[in-house]
């Protein structure tokens, strides 16, 4: 796979011709940053892992109606993003339970402030936290998100300043809840 890197339209052109190689390092430049998007929306990396096939499926099928309007990246994010909410409708509410860990083991306290942000997210409207996560954990400009969401920018600012917002009254009101929550030493 010693291909150099292609514009974007020269990449969708030879997808939708059927080249294998330039198929499989599409895939394997965007695998992990797309199922990882995946994962912070449905919160259950099989899903994610099932989402982000389906994904690319997709994005093979329909590479034909790409026309380099936005990013290469920028297109498969707004499938994904589709596949997502697509797979969502079908989906009934169910709770998973939370189980605390038996023991403390090192970075144990790295994984529960991950997955105390994790919960903060969940607790985001959708619109709040897609437009989080596209812009802060994948990177995605204010203008890639907005094509992405098919957004003003505008829009995509405000939703991200609202998300940053409440996910601090989350996160902080989870510290004053443990402050609170321990005992008090008497000298």
């Amino acid at each position: 796979m010693a291909q150099k890197h292609l514009p974007d339209l020269e990449t969708a052109r030879r997808i939708a011709a059927g080249d294998a190689e330039t198929t499989e390092i599409f895939v394997l430049t965007h695998y992990t940053s797309l199922c990882r998007f995946m994962r912070h929306l449905t919160r259950q990396i099989e899903d994610a892992e099932d989402l982000t096939q389906q994904a690319f499926i997709k994005a093979k099928q329909q590479i034909a109606s790409y026309h380099g309007r936005a990013s290469l990246r920028t297109w498969l994010y707004r499938v994904a993003l589709h596949e997502y909410t697509h797979w969502k409708r079908k989906q009934r509410r169910t709770h998973s339970l939370d189980l605390a860990p038996a023991h403390h083991e090192a970075g144990y306290e790295a994984c529960l402030e991950a997955e105390a942000l994790l919960n903060a997210l969940a607790q985001l409207p959708e619109t709040h936290r897609t437009v989080f996560l596209l812009f802060e954990v994948q990177d995605l400009s204010v203008e890639e998100v907005a094509s992405v969401l098919g957004l003003p920018q505008g829009t995509v600012k405000s939703r991200l300043f609202n998300a940053r917002q409440k996910l601090s009254q989350i996160l902080d009101g989870r510290q004053e809840n443990e402050i609170e929550s321990k005992p008090v030493l008497e000298a």
